[in-house]
């Protein structure tokens, strides 16, 4: 007879044993379910607010941007806005 109770609600009904970080704990289907049926946030953590722009360049102007960003457009321009952001800043302070 299993006399295992869950360690969240102390239910005996469709107890088991599972191993959260190498620790076993004992959980009740619900509790169990529950548990893992949480919605955690995936991909990298938000930095800011997220706009869409539209950019026309010529061919080449592409091309050589496509270069420079190193497959990392988002990146390259953020690198870009926020420079010239500071410069403009600096400018202004002097």
């Amino acid at each position: 007879m299993n006399t295992s109770v869950c360690e969240r609600c102390d239910s005996s009904i469709n107890v088991t044993i599972i191993y959260v970080d190498e620790i076993p704990v004992t959980y009740c289907k619900v509790c169990k379910m529950s548990l893992f049926s949480k919605k955690r946030s995936v991909g990298r953590p938000s930095i800011g607010i997220t706009k869409k722009v539209s950019l026309t360049l010529t061919k080449d102007d592409w091309e050589q941007f496509d270069a420079q960003a190193k497959s990392n457009r988002s990146l390259f321009l953020r690198k870009i806005i926020v420079k010239a952001l500071n410069e403009e800043d600096s400018s202004e302070n002097r």
